[in-house]
């Protein structure tokens, strides 16, 4: 009687490729995070007195702001995210091509000039602008609203809250209006909460930029490792079915990433449990993936 041997799957990348992504992050994260600084720095030099002054009489953002803030918005999308999001990609392509390379003893090299690439890139630069402004908008409209409840009514007091605000979400610019009514509800005087605003914003502007870092490099890198399977597959270098398996990074992981851990290996093009085909999932997600092939 023959005895049928069943052949193992091929492990392509494991446990490695958190830390391979991990440690590429913080390498490469200050490329965005110092220019999303800078544009921030930017933005908030166009809050004068005198547009803070339409700002207070028609209680919202003036134009004057809105336009050259979506400007720069686009161009920080396009020379700084899209090109870290080009050299992420590939950089995670390239990653995962050595290792096909390591197993099967060949030579494929992952092309970073796909289609799918291209559109991914159209796709995502497109949704950050929108994401980008959007968030602008309504962080500083936000603010505009908490101050004039609390009936500021000097342009010159209100310029000097909202340009450290601007390049803050909403949630954060809420954090500081309620900082701000907490102080002046103490009777602080406008000086010294000006001064307190400065530095707290300081503090989250460098924090939401790390984050926007970490974010979008780990997309880029995901997305081209997925990316060169797909392809290794196509070409032929590859002996089964491909299969992926949801790697949980950082200190604290969080449910979902937990969750979508604990559904092991799936099919390559299957999404797992949160509705992602690949990190990030989330803001300031470190998560990689793992990849094999089932013979």
């Amino acid at each position: 009687m023959a005895i049928e041997v069943k052949e193992r799957s091929i492990v392509i990348s494991n446990g490695r490729s958190g830390f391979k992504l991990r440690r590429y992050i913080l390498k490469e994260r200050n490329d965005i995070a110092n220019p999303a600084q800078a544009m921030w720095a930017k933005q908030s030099d166009i809050v004068t007195v005198k547009t803070t002054r339409l700002a207070l009489e028609s209680g919202t953002v003036p134009a004057e702001w809105r336009e050259p803030w979506e400007r720069m918005i686009r161009e920080f999308v396009r020379d700084t995210i899209t090109q870290e999001w080009i050299e992420s990609l590939s950089v995670g392509g390239e990653a995962i091509a050595k290792d096909v390379n390591r197993l099967q003893r060949k030579q494929f090299d992952f092309d970073s000039t796909m289609t799918s690439v291209k559109a991914w890139l159209d796709n995502e630069g497109g949704k950050m602008i929108v994401d980008l402004t959007t968030a602008q908008m309504n962080s500083t409209h936000a603010l505009l609203q908490n101050q004039i409840a609390l009936q500021v009514t000097s342009p010159y007091v209100l310029q000097q809250r909202i340009k450290p605000m601007v390049g803050l979400t909403q949630r954060e610019t809420i954090a500081v209006s309620r900082f701000i009514a907490a102080l002046t509800e103490e009777g602080v005087s406008a000086d010294i909460i000006n001064k307190q605003v400065a530095r707290y914003a300081k503090f989250l502007h460098k924090n939401r930029a790390l984050r926007i870092a970490r974010t979008e490099i780990s997309n880029a890198y995901n997305f081209g490792q997925i990316n060169a399977i797909r392809q290794a597959t196509v070409e032929g270098w590859l002996p089964g079915t491909p299969e992926k398996a949801w790697i949980a990074g950082g200190i604290d992981p969080c449910d979902i990433c937990l969750g979508n851990e604990a559904a092991g290996y799936i099919e390559l093009d299957a999404s797992f449990p949160s509705g992602d085909d690949h990190p990030t999932t989330h803001p300031n997600d470190e998560c990689a993936v793992g990849y094999r092939v089932r013979r």
